[in-house]
Order: C-alpha cells, then sequence, then structure tokens
C-alpha cells in the first residue's frame, strides 16, 4: 500500500507541478509551453490516479477474493 499509494500521490504532485508551469506559461503567451507541460501534467494525473485506484483495487478486492 505504502508504494503505490506513494508513487501515486508522486506522480499527482508532479502532475500538478506540470500543470501549474503549464498556466504560467500562456500567462506569458507562450502557448507551446502551455501545451507541452499541459499534456505531461494530464498524462501524469492519468498515471497517478491508475496508480491509486490499481492498488486500491489491488489491496481491497483481488487479496479479499482468494
Amino acid at each position: 500500500m505504502a508504494v503505490g499509494g506513494g508513487v501515486g500521490l508522486l506522480w499527482i504532485a508532479m502532475a500538478a507541478l506540470s500543470l501549474l508551469s503549464a498556466v504560467q506559461g500562456m500567462q506569458n503567451d507562450r502557448f507551446d509551453w502551455f501545451m507541452g507541460w499541459g499534456l505531461v501534467g494530464v498524462l501524469l494525473l492519468i498515471a497517478g490516479a491508475a496508480a491509486l485506484v490499481g492498488t486500491w483495487n489491488h489491496l481491497y478486492r483481488v487479496l479479499r477474493e482468494e
């Protein structure tokens, strides 16, 4: 739980920083910066959510069925 949850939370934190950088890029009229870091942020957010859901699924559904 600690490893899966920790990785998921780390990826979500990295996604938040990436999305913050994307917003700052848009405020500075850098559309390329916005698109690049926005895409990285969205993909990291999806990966973090998948890590958390996968960890929860493994711990509370898969292991209980055995």
